[in-house]
Parts: structure tokens; sequence; C-alpha cells
């Protein structure tokens, strides 16, 4: 079956509100990679992109019968695409732009992967704070329906929304929650830390960069037993000094909060934690439509 492109763009953009959001927070990040490379973005990517850095990225067709979804456009990521597919498609994505949570952090969709997607016809569509604040399809909303948690109420204001939930889980121990996490997520390394508390039946949930210390101390004040993450404190190495040593900062002051919490932290991988909603949630949205869709999980969570 192909649809529409701008029929499938039209029903994402009202599912997730993204014309309600004038500019997604990883807007100015998009700018800035780009820039670096000395690439101007409004030269490869749709005007109304580059304007909120959510919705169509790219137009590479009019129409999709293939759709493929990922958390983050990682180079291996988009050579599979490429060596699996030629035809019109459209890549569904969460983050706009790469990311290397153990290196530089944000970088820009390599040129020439850019341009090999637009030759086969692929069409990009990046939905950010969007799917971290919708109530039922997003990257924390899945999370909470894995584990079965009971939604308490939501905390830390991002977007249009909140970007993290508070609630309750059928009472287990810490090695329980644990494993719970490495099938949910299909992941074998966890970064734990913080306390190891005899019982939990009282989680936070923030997909993603759990890194802020505002969100930690929050969910502990809500009585959190355990936080659900991607990462609890940042591990990039950025080539860039300035950026080194905000990094080192923030990982030291998050590494304070762990010494001294009894909450148990939980880092499933920030990259794995958003790759949840693909497979559990925008899979089944867009094989109702009648799509054949693909999720392209990366190779290695914690690159």
């Amino acid at each position: 079956m192909m649809m529409n492109l701008n029929d499938l763009v039209t029903r994402l953009d009202i599912l997730f509100g993204v014309r309600l959001l004038d500019e997604d927070p990883i807007k100015r990040w998009v700018d800035d990679v780009y820039q670096a490379i000395g690439v101007d973005p409004t030269r490869i990517f749709q005007a109304d992109f580059c304007q909120r850095g959510n919705g169509l990225m790219m137009r590479a067709g009019e129409r999709v019968g293939r759709v493929f979804c990922a958390a983050f456009p990682a180079p291996q990521v988009l050579e599979d695409l490429l060596a699996m597919h030629s035809g019109e498609a459209l890549l569904f994505l969460h983050h706009p732009i790469d990311m290397e949570v153990a290196g530089e952090g944000f970088l820009p969709i390599r040129p020439d992967l850019i341009a090999r997607l637009r030759e086969s016809g692929v069409s990009i569509y990046s939905c950010h704070a969007p799917l971290d604040c919708h109530p039922e399809i997003g990257t924390n909303a899945s999370i909470v329906a894995a584990f079965g948690i009971r939604v308490e109420r939501d905390f830390s204001p991002y977007g249009n929304g909140f970007a993290a939930r508070f609630g309750s889980i059928l009472s287990m121990n810490i090695d329980e929650l644990i494993e719970t996490g490495q099938r949910v997520f299909g992941v074998e390394r966890v970064e734990v830390g913080g306390g190891r508390p005899e019982r939990i039946t009282k989680v936070a949930v923030v997909a993603g960069g759990g890194d802020d210390l505002e969100d930690l101390r929050t969910a502990e004040a809500l009585g959190a037993q355990a936080y659900l993450t991607g990462e609890w404190h940042p591990r990039l190495q950025p080539g860039r000094e300035e950026a080194r040593l905000w990094a080192a900062e923030r990982n030291a002051v998050c590494r304070e909060f762990a010494a001294g919490t009894t909450m148990a932290l939980l880092g499933f991988s920030h990259a794995a934690s958003e790759f949840l909603v693909m497979e559990a949630q925008m899979k089944p949205y867009f094989e109702e439509l009648g799509l054949q869709v693909t999720c392209l999980p990366q190779l290695d969570w914690w690159r």
C-alpha cells in the first residue's frame, strides 16, 4: 500500500500537536551542529522544520510505501536502512540529529548520508519534544505502559507538556526492577547508582537524558524509590574545552546527588529508553494505516 506523504504528515502533525510548539528545545543544537561543519540547514531541510525543529524534515518523494523508525539517526542506523531499501519511504525519528552519549554529544547527519537518503526516496520526519510529552504515544508513555506504572502526576515542564512521570508500580525489589528494565529495553548494561531500597512501589520516569539535577530532586521529593531513565549522569567527552568542562561539572553534580540519595538511579541508555516507543507504539500506529514498518535499533546503545 502507498500513502500520500502530505496526508501522513498531516496525521502526525495533528497527533503530536507539532504546530502548537513554535520552537523545540533541540532546534538550537540542530543549527549549531550544521553550522559547525559549514552547512546551512535551510538549504537541505524543509523551511517549517528549520523554524520549529519538528515535523517533516526532508521531502524525497510524494508517497510513502514503507516506514522506518529510529531513535537517533546514527550512521550505522542509516546505513542499515539504505542497505535494505530503495523507493518512496519515510524515516520517522525522535532526534533530528545524531548523538554520541559517550563522545561529542549532538552531531549532524552526515551530508553524504542525507544525499543518499534523498536519492533513495526516503523522506524524514522528526518528532522530539512532542513525542516526549504525549500522554498516550510517547517515549515516557511507552515506558509507563511497559512497566505497568499507574501515573499519579507529571513533572519537568518541557515543550508544550511534561517530560517526566511519577507513579506507582507493583512492589518489587531493585534486582527485579533492573531485570524488568533489561527485558523491556533489550539491554544488558544498566548504570546503577543511588540507594538500594528494599522494596519499590513508587517510581519516576524520565526517558532519555535524566541528568537534570532539578528532575532528580523533584523525583526524590515526590517519594520515588527508583528513578528510571536513559542516563542519570552525563558521559560526554566533547572535543571543545568549554563543552567538556560543562559535561564534567554536570557529571560531578549528578554523582554527588547519587551519593546522598536513597532513591535507586537506573540508567538503561539514552537511545534504548527512547527507542521503546518506536517498537511498542509507533510501529503499530503506522501498521494500522496499512504501511510496512521496520524499526532500526542501534547496535551499541551506549555509543
